[in-house]
């Protein structure tokens, strides 16, 4: 693909590259963790005129992908940072600094500015979907990919909005959003699956794209989030009997079985580093790159917030909670280094600088650490093969209340990867979970295993309200910030604005200022942690 990163004279030259569109959307500031984006009824759609040729159909799924790359920083506030595992360091009255301290409420920015994100890529996807399914100018081969395309990023979005929102409205075509009302889980869900389930069909795998479009949503991105949206809608439904909830863990391991196109990298690094983007083990990841924006500020916060203040002991704008989650991680697990950096070369002075509070390492380009942050050009991991091994892990757990063989099997290579054993499919080895474990003890072991391989990649707030444990787990951390979590933070707040716009279709999710008793009932969390 013709990388997101091309200036803004070169895109208008070449308006038909991958994701060329986006520079010319983003307006990201130098020096904050924003994410701006103008408030819009769900529904309203983009303009554009019928796609005619195949290089109508592109640009028109080109701009789907946009409302992804524009919420990288508010996507690692709204599932970090409202974690145990990370604090804030901007104002702490502003919406980073009051998610931070889980002070959130439905005017909060972040919410506002995800909402519509999410809802602007909906609203572009049914667009995308409406209009090249109608077009008989389309070659076959471009019009079935550009709706696989546009049908997984729908689904892409809808998972992130029916986790942070629960209900929420379910638009599929061009319509007026301001009359929808809100879809139930598990109706949501359903499409969702359905959406993947297409898109596994119609797209391409990563093998079959050319160079020019890596980075393109594949057969294996559809298949990846199949596996790991049955295995969420299975934990969080709370309509599903038994034998539903069995049947949608069973499926989440069929289609973790067939991602079958991606390996572990050997050096756990590798997955954020500018010169192997979209690796082996990458499955899908928001094309990032300095320049990104139109005023030339670069693309993903998420590299500018974890090092913002540089060299120095100021908390950049956001950081670890504590050394302690650094501290938890054995020696010898190529992990810790990985995700922490604790001493880190400072080209400037020709010396180690040693930080009291570990930085996040990830997002923190070495071969140019004194302007990483300002030049926010790695790409946001979203999923990689290492996660899916956990998933399909949990699943089976899940499906035969204990683990069998294939789940040791699944936590196990990426355990011996932390530990630079290889092949990670050989074994056993000194760092294997060791088989006898019952159910309970098999999932904490997981629980803890996605922390170590998984911090700072937006999953940790969703795994812990998907477990059923998100107050439990922030209480017991200790953390002072965290110590007002209450029931209602299982959900965001509905954002103030989009009720004003659709005050009979968007009630109040349960806790929240305006939130209607006979919509969510009194207390939809029972049982929760």
């Amino acid at each position: 693909m013709k990388r997101i990163y091309n200036n803004t004279k070169n895109i208008l030259k070449n308006n038909h590259s991958f994701l060329a569109v986006l520079i010319l959307a983003l307006a990201a500031g130098s020096s904050s963790c924003s994410d701006s984006l103008d408030v819009v009824p769900i529904g309203k759609l983009m303009s554009g005129n019928f796609p005619v040729t195949n290089e109508d159909a592109v640009a028109i799924v080109n701009g789907v992908y946009q409302p992804n790359v524009s919420i990288s920083t508010s996507l690692g506030y709204m599932i970090d940072l409202t974690s145990e595992l990370e604090q804030n360091g901007e104002n702490p009255n502003s919406g980073g600094g009051l998610l931070g301290v889980l002070s959130i409420e439905p005017t909060n920015s972040y919410n506002e500015s995800t909402y519509t994100a999410l809802f602007r890529g909906i609203s572009r996807a049914n667009d995308a979907i409406d209009k090249i399914t109608a077009s008989t100018t389309i070659s076959p081969t471009i019009k079935q990919r550009t709706i696989g395309e546009a049908q997984f990023l729908r689904a892409y979005y809808y998972q992130y909005a029916v986790q942070f929102w629960g209900d929420v409205p379910l638009v599929l075509h061009n319509v007026d959003g301001t009359n929808t009302t809100r879809a139930s889980v598990d109706e949501v869900f359903t499409q969702i699956v359905q959406d993947l389930q297409d898109a596994a069909s119609n797209l391409p795998s990563v093998k079959e794209y050319s160079s020019v479009d890596k980075g393109r949503a594949t057969k294996g991105a559809a298949l990846a989030f199949l596996s790991k949206v049955y295995l969420v809608w299975g934990q969080l439904s709370d309509t599903s009997g038994d034998t539903a909830k069995k049947d949608k863990f069973r499926k989440s391991v069929e289609a973790a079985n067939q991602v079958t196109d991606y390996q572990l990298e050997e050096e756990y690094l590798n997955n954020w580093s500018n010169s192997n983007r979209n690796g082996k083990e990458n499955i899908f990841a928001t094309q990032h790159a300095q320049n990104q924006a139109d005023d030339g500020s670069g693309g993903n916060h998420l590299v500018h917030c974890s090092f913002s203040s540089g060299f120095s002991q100021s908390l950049p704008h956001v950081a670890p909670s504590s050394s302690k989650f650094y501290e938890e991680f054995d020696n010898d697990d190529q992990r810790k280094e990985g995700t922490y950096v604790k001493v880190l070369y400072n080209p400037a002075t020709g010396e180690d600088y040693t930080f009291d509070l570990p930085r996040y390492r990830k997002y923190i380009d070495i071969t140019d650490a004194s302007r990483s942050a300002s030049n926010r050009n790695i790409d946001r991991t979203v999923i990689r093969y290492a996660e899916v091994l956990l998933i399909k892990a949990e699943a089976l757990n899940e499906l035969n209340n204990a683990p069998n063989a294939e789940a040791y099997d699944a936590i196990n290579q990426v355990r011996r990867r932390a530990f630079k054993h290889f092949p990670v499919t050989a074994g056993p080895t000194a760092h294997d979970i060791t088989p006898g474990l019952n159910y309970e003890d098999f999932k904490k072991a997981l629980q803890q295993e996605r922390v170590f391989e998984l911090t700072y990649e937006q999953t940790r707030r969703l795994d812990l309200v998907r477990w059923r444990i998100y107050v439990k787990t922030l209480k017991e951390s200790g953390i002072p910030a965290k110590q007002s979590v209450e029931l209602k933070h299982y959900r965001f707040p509905i954002p103030q604005t989009q009720r004003e716009i659709n005050p009979d279709g968007l009630w109040q999710n349960w806790g929240y200022d305006g939130y209607d008793p006979a919509k969510t009932g009194q207390n939809p969390y029972a049982g929760f942690e």
